[in-house]
């Protein structure tokens, strides 16, 4: 495998999430004792700061330095964590984790940029990548919720932990493109800031926020759904080792149908939408633990289909000067997918009940899917396409 302390890099940030992301929504309702709209506002605080530092980081990886911009999206994330080891408490908690949203959107930004940089030469790496960092996740959702009923401290503790880890690989083991990569050509020509580009870069983008809006209720309200049903917060966060322990299997042999091209990953995206919107049509009426199960595994098809294609397809839009910004763009909308999840979740459930949200969120993927027969393959300059 290619780039192994790169990958290595970037599935330690996605076991720092994933420490941290299943517990937040139980730690806010049922520790702190706050409501659960209070905990999609606190949610909200999180993905709006990570958001903003998905636009920094992608401007600061593009316009001043990769592996800076990474020290200064990690050592925030850090100090921010271990703040928050020594004070979980209201209010310092969620003004300490907006700190945190904010590191980690530029770090997170700027490792994805880095990554779209090494895939001019290594076709698979967001494969590979999101396959690792789903190992990763497995280990860190099932040590949240282990850790989660000893103590809150270690959760924080040990994120911390594995951002420093990855600040030692960025020292030791990135390279920096810095003075090799402000042209605007590539060898596939150059791509021209047309309409029919900003408009495949939007749907793509607009992708995402559903994806992740509707995702989160499985980080937050769907906690609370199960825990009202007398399913202990242990089977819950098994869930989400479940799904990791799916992606791991099944990603290498899903990937291997669809050729390295536009229309393969515009494919993916597609089909992996609605792999998603079947997910929740499952949750309709869910109350034996086999329905969760079922509902995510039809999460875990559609990672493996949408989100590994998503960075791919905006890289085929990107050039060397503008890598960093596009893919900040995927994070950034991810990132307001769950500022708006938990909190549009929160209140869909409160006026409508939870069954018909879940209905509300199945269409809107339906709809998304149809949005993305209009995305087109990027137009060039030169007569060399992107085709693969």
């Amino acid at each position: 495998m290619k780039n192994k302390y790169v990958l290595l890099a970037d599935m330690l940030v996605n076991m720092g999430i994933g420490l941290i992301m299943p517990i937040t929504t139980l730690y806010v309702h049922n520790s702190l004792h706050k409501s659960l709209v209070i905990a999609g506002y606190v949610l909200l605080g999180f993905s709006g700061a990570m958001t903003v530092g998905n636009l920094i980081g992608g401007r600061l990886f593009d316009n001043w330095h990769q592996k800076k911009t990474m020290y200064l999206g990690g050592t925030t994330q850090i100090l921010s964590l271990c703040l928050l080891t020594l004070f979980p408490i209201w209010p310092v908690y969620p003004i300490l984790l907006v700190f945190y949203g904010l590191g980690l959107g530029v770090l997170n930004s700027a490792v994805n940029g880095y990554l779209a940089f090494l895939q001019k030469d290594d076709p698979n790496i967001f494969n590979n990548g999101y396959w690792l960092a789903n190992i990763g996740m497995a280990l860190a959702t099932l040590l949240s919720g282990l850790l989660f009923d000893v103590s809150i401290r270690l959760i924080f503790g040990g994120s911390a932990f594995l951002f420093m880890l990855t600040l030692v690989l960025v020292r030791f083991k990135f390279q920096d493109f810095t003075t090799a990569r402000f042209s605007a050509k590539t060898t596939t020509g150059t791509v021209r800031t047309s309409l029919a580009n900003k408009l495949g870069i939007f749907v793509v983008c607009s992708t995402m926020i559903v994806i992740w809006m509707c995702y989160e209720q499985w980080n937050s309200n769907v906690s609370v759904l199960m825990t009202s049903q007398g399913i202990s917060v242990s089977r819950y966060s098994m869930l989400f080792t479940i799904s990791t322990l799916e992606i791991v299997a099944l990603q290498p042999f899903i990937t291997r149908l669809f050729p390295n091209t536009f229309r393969a990953d515009k494919l993916k995206v597609t089909l992996g939408v609605l792999v998603f919107a079947c997910s929740y049509l499952v949750l309709v009426n869910a109350h034996e633990y086999w329905q969760f199960v079922a509902g995510i595994t039809f999460v875990s098809l559609g990672e493996i289909l949408a989100l590994t294609a998503i960075p791919m397809l905006l890289n085929r839009y990107a050039h060397d000067h503008d890598r960093g910004t596009i893919q900040s763009l995927g994070s950034l909308s991810g990132s307001l997918g769950r500022a708006l999840g938990p909190l549009t979740g929160g209140w869909l459930i409160t006026a409508l009940g939870y069954d018909k949200t879940f209905l509300i969120f199945f269409f809107a993927h339906v709809a998304v899917a149809l949005l993305l027969g209009w995305v087109r393959m990027p137009q060039l300059t030169s007569n060399k396409s992107m085709e693969g």
